[in-house]
């Protein structure tokens, strides 16, 4: 595609990258579908829901802190073991102040005791997602195999937990221990990993670092929580306006599209260190955007004579009625490979408000199309709601502004097929 993929740092990351990717998410589908058919739709909604609201708190636990140490990383030689740490430990604290207020919210928003339980075990994944502070260095020195390594392993001894749960029939509460200990062996790995590479570990608290570094993360928690809403809100709102479930229905749809969306990841996370140093940063992104754009074309098309085949026999015929949504929700690919590609062109051009104004601008939107259709045609209307707002987001938003038509113009080239 282009000579920088010829380069060796990008074959060894994307082969890491590539292999975890694979391998991970292999193992991740057969989670899915032993979790789905164990579980039944109504738990399985139920998870799905309390995941949906983690990791909503996560987003503000992370405050948008990393795209922009991965950046200040990667721009300077010398990277800052002080400025590092003084975003970790801000991180560990917010995180902490999360999980306390993720079990309030629980507690009004639902007073079944089950959720209350489920909530404080997995809860505790907020703290130690901490370890993703590590990760912007690793991203940012191409260090790859050390997330790779951290995440294989944590994965891996979660899933077998999984099994064993479910093989034995024990306790649904175990599978959420389960789950959270995938992220307490990828803390401690990676801090291992980390530190060892350190002769010092503890620095001071540096106020003034700590303030820049939110200042300039701001914009970037404002987009990912935007992003994060129009992306999950939809399974809150189905188990809110409706019913668990409904819910878990819905949730097979998303989660078996969800599986496609490493792709552009594995290919960005090498790939942003060359070509944030190009001399040809459009040109690269234009070839980056079509190569996507072509793929996603593919993987639609595999969705659409599978899909009807496929969710029956894997999940079992209690998710029947997942296929239509599933239909749906496969297009929105397309614009989740071109957000993937171009959320850093927003930084580098110094227009992280503009991509917050229009990522918040889609969650408002996608909250008014979830209340208006979700009551009417039930799951089907969330799934309308969700690509429409994509729509909007990838590609209207940036045409209607005069600062960002350049990345529309960028991505229109990008539409050609040949």
């Amino acid at each position: 595609m282009l000579k920088i993929l010829n380069k060796k740092s990008f074959k060894i990351n994307l082969s890491w990258i590539t292999f975890d990717k694979l391998f991970r998410g292999s193992l991740n589908i057969f989670l899915l579908i032993l979790l789905a058919r164990y579980l039944g739709p109504e738990e399985f909604g139920i998870l799905n829901y309390l995941l949906a609201l983690l990791f909503l708190f996560n987003v503000f636990a992370s405050f948008g802190i990393n795209p922009v140490l991965v950046n200040q990383i990667i721009r300077n030689k010398k990277y800052d073991h002080e400025l590092i740490m003084n975003a970790y430990y801000f991180r560990i604290i917010v995180s902490l102040l999360n999980y306390f207020i993720f079990l309030f919210i629980i507690y009004l928003l639902n007073k079944n005791e089950i959720y209350f339980t489920y909530t404080l075990i997995l809860g505790f994944a907020l703290v130690f997602k901490s370890y993703e502070i590590i990760f912007s260095f690793f991203e940012a020195k191409l260090l790859l195999k050390y997330i790779v390594i951290s995440q294989l392993i944590g994965f891996i001894c979660s899933f077998l937990i999984v099994v064993y749960s479910t093989i034995n029939n024990l306790d649904n509460s175990y599978l959420y221990f389960a789950l959270v200990f995938d992220f307490v062996i990828v803390f401690l790995l990676t801090n291992i990993f980390y530190f060892l590479r350190q002769k010092k570990i503890f620095v001071k608290i540096n106020f003034f670092k700590i303030n820049k570094l939110l200042v300039k993360s701001f914009p970037i928690l404002i987009t990912s929580l935007s992003i994060y809403l129009y992306m999950r809100i939809d399974q809150i709102m189905i188990n809110q306006l409706l019913d668990e479930y409904n819910l878990g229905i819905y949730s097979v749809s998303v989660r078996y599209i969800e599986i496609f969306h490493f792709i552009p990841k594995i290919l960005l996370i090498s790939y942003l260190p060359i070509i944030l140093k190009s001399k040809k940063y459009n040109l690269d992104l234009a070839n980056l955007n079509s190569f996507l754009f072509k793929i996603s074309l593919f993987i639609i098309l595999i969705i659409l004579i599978s899909t009807k085949t496929l969710i029956p026999y894997i999940f079992g015929q209690f998710y029947l009625e997942s296929i239509y949504t599933t239909f749906i929700l496969s297009f929105s690919l397309i614009f989740v490979f071109f957000g993937v590609a171009n959320e850093h062109w927003y930084i580098d051009n110094n227009f992280q408000k503009y991509y917050a104004i229009n990522v918040f601008l889609g969650a408002l939107i996608n909250i008014f199309l979830n209340f208006l259709l979700i009551p009417k045609i039930g799951i089907s209307g969330a799934a309308y709601s969700t690509l429409l707002t994509y729509f909007l987001i990838i590609f209207l938003f940036d045409f209607i502004n005069k600062k960002t038509r350049k990345l529309f113009q960028i991505k229109l080239k990008s539409l050609k097929i040949l």
